[in-house]
């Protein structure tokens, strides 16, 4: 950007121009930065889904006596059950942690109803967690009727 112009004496001026090193530098910065900021920025969730030859082993093994697995069931209502038994949050909180230490595997399964607001989803897991559970497993299959 810039014009040759001679002043009325006939000396030329000198030619204006404009330095885009500082604005290519300044760039390059701000890519950096977000260069090294986007990887941090990025959750993941891991799932784990168990192949065909897997379930076909599970049904063929027979039942462990008196170790049921956990199974966290939210209804239609919000009421929290876990294996039939009616707790509320902070009941949750306080015997989630002597049920998790009496199972072989410490894995919480989780089913929530159809209609049930995700809100309330989310909060009843937030309580599990707050619980002490550290793996969660939401089941693909309903429990509830």
């Amino acid at each position: 950007m810039g014009m040759f112009v001679t002043s009325p004496s006939g000396k030329p001026r000198p030619t204006p121009y404009m330095n885009v090193t500082p604005l290519v530098d300044i760039a390059l910065v701000v890519l950096i930065i977000f260069m090294v900021v986007t990887p941090m920025m990025t959750k993941t969730f891991w799932l784990n889904l168990p192949t065909q030859d897997d379930s076909k082993e599970e049904e063929a093994k027979p039942a462990s006596g008196g170790n049921d697995p956990l199974v966290m069931t939210v209804d239609k209502s919000g009421t929290i059950r876990i294996n039939k038994t009616v707790l509320t949050a902070s009941e949750l909180t306080n015997r989630l942690p002597r049920m998790l230490a009496a199972q072989r595997y410490k894995v919480l399964y989780f089913d929530a109803h159809d209609d049930l607001p995700y809100g309330k989803a989310v909060q009843a897991l937030d309580a599990s967690r707050a619980g002490g559970a550290k793996s969660i497993a939401i089941l693909t299959e309903s429990v509830l009727k």
